[in-house]
């Protein structure tokens, strides 16, 4: 129990950190601050990157909670809403329902959904995901070292969101607890440039 403490801290510690330096201006495209990578973070801690400024992420891969496999590359060609959580962490389990209806809300735009299960009990985490609607893949990360090995993500940071284009590459970043409104606004912006970029 301790060491769930800490990781919750930690979450809420960095994004506190984030926010700090943010103005009060809302919305995704309202810019109020800059990181050293060159995205752009908004008033309530979303951060953007712009094409051609876009890092990249390990291809992560290994077992599901429903016993299957999954890589991220295998996903290219959609856009990849990717999110570290646990059943113990009492913020993901605040978001998880709005995941739950975003990822049916944004299928037919293209989106996936796929969570990391950090550090948890299987049989917790299939119980929780199943009673929260996330019916979408959760790779299980035993050891926290898929979380570890993305570098925009501090450690034990739960629960945190990337939202990946078609290419793979990262286009937005959320670190602590969603906004299920932002975090929408985000989703559709990133499936509706992909679109565009591929008509024009």
């Amino acid at each position: 129990m301790r060491k769930r403490w800490r990781v919750g801290l930690s979450a809420a510690v960095v994004g506190c950190v984030l926010l700090a330096g943010c103005s009060s201006t809302t919305g995704v495209g309202h810019v109020a601050a800059t990181t050293p990578g060159g995205g752009s973070i908004d008033a309530i801690g979303v951060t953007t990157y712009a094409p051609g400024q876009r890092p990249s992420i390990p291809d992560l891969s290994g077992p599901t909670l429903d016993g299957s496999t999954l890589s991220l590359s295998s996903l290219k060609g959609h856009v990849v809403v990717l999110n570290a959580w646990a059943s113990w962490c009492d913020p993901c389990r605040n978001e998880s329902p709005a995941l739950g209806r975003l990822a049916k809300q944004t299928a037919g735009l293209g989106v996936r959904f796929v969570g990391i299960d950090e550090q948890d009990t299987p049989d917790s985490a299939r119980k929780f995901a199943a009673s929260a609607g996330t019916t979408y893949p959760h790779l299980i990360d035993e050891d926290g070292s898929m979380l570890g090995s993305l570098r925009l993500v501090p450690p034990a940071a739960i629960p945190s969101t990337l939202v990946l284009d078609r290419s793979g590459l990262v286009a937005g970043r959320i670190i602590g607890p969603i906004d299920a409104t932002s975090l929408a606004a985000l989703i559709r912006a990133v499936a509706s440039e992909a679109v565009n970029a591929a008509g024009g």
